[in-house]
């Protein structure tokens, strides 16, 4: 027990990880966003309010939480699927005055020509949030929710280093790139983080199903299976 609280004080002091959500959200998925991560040896922050808005969230932590050098935002609905994803993330981080994640577009907005970091995965430093003075996260009629902040980053000539999609289970939206078009339920960025979206309507059933082969569950949607590596398996 001492070892695992002395390697949380230590992810604190170096990163966070936080996720955020309400009532609305099926009580599983936070139940299994927290056992992947625990899985990946990570420890992940939830903050439940029902007056938040996602944007809201994203201010209160923003400019709250200093006692640690890094802040990664997930949503409730999002984890990572690969071991690599943290040192994958840390080397994008070294770069200065840089903010990381996920690329999205509002595709009701600018009619969708609007690429930015999505809050649905984001890292940034907690220096540079202070040096650029904690812009706003709410949404507007003109932005989504964080999509100020990489804006403002952009004004101020900072870097962003997008992780983009490299497998969709449903494409649904234009992501406006020459390269990486679509997005949609199910996405994976980079490989290595995967993000289910709409769960906050309790549309859980993508993400659970997700979270459950990753932490290799036998019993699937109450359907019994064998995995491949089963020394059982015929």
């Amino acid at each position: 027990m001492a070892m695992l609280l002395n390697r949380r004080k230590k992810q604190a002091a170096v990163f966070k990880i936080f996720s955020f959500y309400n009532s609305k959200v099926n009580r599983k998925v936070p139940r299994y966003q927290r056992k992947v991560f625990r899985k990946f040896g990570f420890h992940v922050y939830h903050v439940k309010d029902e007056n938040f808005s996602h944007g809201d969230f994203l201010n209160h932590i923003c400019r709250n939480v200093k006692d640690t050098r890094y802040l990664i935002f997930f949503d409730i609905d999002c984890v990572p699927v690969s071991r690599k994803w943290f040192s994958a993330l840390m080397e994008d981080l070294q770069q200065p005055d840089t903010i990381v994640g996920a690329a999205q577009t509002a595709n009701h907005l600018r009619d969708g020509k609007n690429l930015y970091v999505g809050p649905f995965f984001l890292a940034i430093s907690t220096d540079y949030l202070a040096r650029l003075n904690y812009p706003d996260m709410t949404m507007t009629e003109d932005m989504d929710a964080a999509q100020n902040l990489t804006e403002t980053i952009r004004r101020e000539g900072g870097q962003v280093r997008f992780w983009w999609p490299t497998q969709v289970e449903e494409e649904k939206w234009d992501l406006y790139h020459p390269e990486h078009k679509r997005f949609g339920l199910g996405t994976t960025y980079n490989g290595m983080v995967y993000h289910a979206f709409l769960s906050r309507f309790d549309l859980a059933d993508r993400f659970l199903v997700r979270c459950r082969a990753l932490m290799n569950y036998r019993y699937f949607l109450g359907i019994r299976f064998q995995w491949p590596f089963d020394k059982r398996a015929s």
